[in-house]
Order: C-alpha cells, then sequence, then structure tokens
C-alpha cells in the first residue's frame, strides 16, 4: 500500500510498481477496485509456479501457499539491483531503503498507463479486506512492536522490533495519505 499510494513518487524514479500474489484474477480486479490500484499492475500466480517460487517468494506453509510480502527492484538489463523478502505476513521493507535503491539507477522517470483489468469486477466486494481494517491491523502492529521493543534488552532484538514499528508507522502514514486522497 506504501508505495501504491507513492506511484507519482516512483515514476518520477523511472519505476513502475508490479504486485503479485496467488490472488485469481477476478479477486485481484475486486481488491484493485476496493483500494482504488489503479497505478500497480497485478499480475495473477496462483500456486507461485511462474513467478513467486522462482523468485523465492513464496511461503507454502501459509494458508495452502502465498506470497511472502517482498519488494524486488529490477533495472532495465533485467538484473536485480534490490530485494527485500519479509519473514512473515506482517515483514515489509522500510521505504527509505527503496527509494535510495531507486536513486542510484538514475533512471528516466515514465509515465505509464493506468492499469485496467482484463476481467469484470465482482459488483459485490464484501469479503474483499478492506482498507480500514489494514490501517486498525498496522496501527496495532505499530504499538505492539513498541511495546515489545521496550521489553527487551538485547540490542539487536530490540532494533528489529523498532524497524517492525518504523515500517508499521510508514505504512499508517500511507494509509493517511490514501484515505485523503481517495475519499
Amino acid at each position: 500500500m506504501r508505495l501504491a499510494t507513492n506511484y507519482e513518487h516512483l515514476h518520477r524514479s523511472g519505476a513502475e510498481l508490479v504486485a503479485i500474489s496467488v490472488d485469481d484474477e477476478v479477486r485481484q480486479a475486486g481488491m484493485a477496485r476496493r483500494w482504488g490500484l489503479t497505478h500497480t499492475r497485478m499480475v495473477s500466480d496462483p500456486g507461485g509456479e511462474q513467478f513467486l517460487k522462482p523468485l523465492g517468494l513464496f511461503d507454502p506453509e501459509d494458508r495452502g501457499g502465498v506470497a511472502l510480502p517482498a519488494m524486488v527492484i529490477i533495472d532495465p538489463t533485467g538484473t536485480e539491483v534490490y530485494r527485500y523478502c519479509g519473514r512473515d505476513f506482517a515483514d515489509r521493507t522500510n521505504d527509505e531503503d527503496l527509494w535510495a535503491a531507486l536513486d542510484q539507477l538514475g533512471l528516466t522517470p515514465v509515465d505509464p498507463s493506468p492499469w485496467v483489468p482484463t476481467v469484470a469486477v465482482p459488483a459485490d466486494l464484501r469479503g474483499y479486506f478492506r482498507p480500514e481494517d489494514f490501517a486498525l491491523y498496522f496501527r496495532g502492529n505499530m504499538f505492539a512492536a513498541l511495546a515489545i521493543a521496550g521489553r527487551l534488552e538485547d540490542p539487536a532484538a530490540r532494533a528489529v522490533a523498532l524497524q517492525h514499528r518504523d515500517m508499521a508507522k510508514n505504512t499508517v502514514e500511507a494509509w493517511q495519505l490514501w484515505k485523503n486522497h481517495i475519499v
């Protein structure tokens, strides 16, 4: 979500955002509609066979197999120049690291066409993850990580908890930007 709300920054950096999930195209179309994601190209990879497994971004243990939260930057030559792969569903990358990796590439800005689903969008979006639930989830993550960090004596473990707090805080801030932009 953080990058989806920062698509203008991404495009100025010469990048496009592609979201790959195990969800089928209909579910992706519904999620894109519910979230207002027109600048994120959605790619369906049921079972993870085409992209997720070859990239090492598939968790077969979670709900029968899902994509790990990850960010991979591939330069125009096809070389991977940045990778972050979360350990679990709540582990996301730090925005600053991503922007630094993109800035180092010095790419020309892009102006891609908005993504349009190739399937019909469901009329009934009940059961599709609501953005307001996402915000509550990461707000809870932020405060839980802060509380846990305060209990940890090991500096390395404390740093991991604080890193998680910062990631969650960035996500909550992105939610606020998204909410103000969409609503």
